[in-house]
C-alpha cells in the first residue's frame, strides 16, 4: 500500500473517530481489544508455529474483546491513567530534563488522578479521548502521506493534529454533549 494511500485512509478514519468518537465508542472498544489480543497472541507464540500462533491470537482476540466490551469502565480508567502519567511526565520532564525518578514519581501521581478524573466524568472523558486520538491518527496519516519514512514531528503535523483535536472536542461537545451513555444515570427518588 503506498504512503499516499495509507495517509488518505488514516485521516478518513482519525476524522471519523475525532469527530463521532463519543456514538462509536462501544463498537470500537472491542475491535481494539480484539487487535490487542491477536497481536499478544501472535507476539507471544514463536513464528516457527504459525497456525498454533493463529490459534492463540483468534482466542486471544476473543478474550480480550469481550473484556473490554464487559469491562469499558475500568478500559476508560486505565485510559485515563495512561494519558495522566503521559501528560505529567512529559511536563516535568520538560521542565526539568535532568531528573531521574521524580518524573517516574510525579507520573504515577497523574496516572491516578486521570484514572479518577476519567471514570468520574466518563462521558466528557470518551469525547476527549476519542477527539484526542482521531486528531492524532489525522497527523499520523498527514505525516505519511506528506513525510513518508520521516521520524520528524514537524510544525505542520502538530498544526494539523491541534486543528482536528480543537474541531473533534467542538463537534462532540455540542452535539453529544448532553448524552450520557457510559456514565451511571441518576436514579430518580420514589415517593
Amino acid at each position: 500500500m503506498s504512503g499516499t494511500l495509507a495517509g488518505l485512509l488514516a485521516m478518513a478514519y482519525g476524522a471519523v473517530f475525532a469527530l463521532f468518537g463519543y456514538p462509536i465508542f462501544r463498537i470500537l472498544l472491542p475491535i481494539y481489544g480484539g487487535i490487542v489480543g491477536y497481536i499478544l497472541g501472535v507476539t507471544v507464540v514463536a513464528p516457527d508455529y504459525p497456525i498454533a500462533a493463529l490459534f492463540i491470537a483468534i482466542i486471544l482476540a476473543i478474550l480480550f474483546a469481550s473484556a473490554a466490551y464487559l469491562y469499558w469502565s475500568v478500559m476508560i480508567g486505565l485510559a485515563g491513567a495512561i494519558l495522566g502519567y503521559g501528560l505529567v511526565t512529559v511536563i516535568v520532564g520538560a521542565i526539568w530534563p535532568s531528573a531521574t525518578f521524580i518524573p517516574l514519581l510525579v507520573g504515577l501521581t497523574g496516572a491516578l488522578v486521570g484514572f479518577y478524573v476519567f471514570i468520574y466524568a466518563k462521558d466528557a472523558m470518551v469525547m476527549v479521548a476519542s477527539a484526542l486520538n482521531g486528531a492524532m491518527i489525522v497527523a499520523w496519516g498527514f505525516r505519511t502521506m506528506f513525510y513518508p519514512g520521516s521520524m520528524i514531528l514537524d510544525s505542520f503535523t502538530i498544526i494539523v493534529f491541534v486543528l482536528m483535536a480543537i474541531t473533534g472536542l467542538v463537534v462532540q461537545f455540542k452535539y453529544f454533549g448532553q448524552q450520557q451513555k457510559y456514565s451511571q444515570k441518576p436514579t430518580e427518588p420514589t415517593s
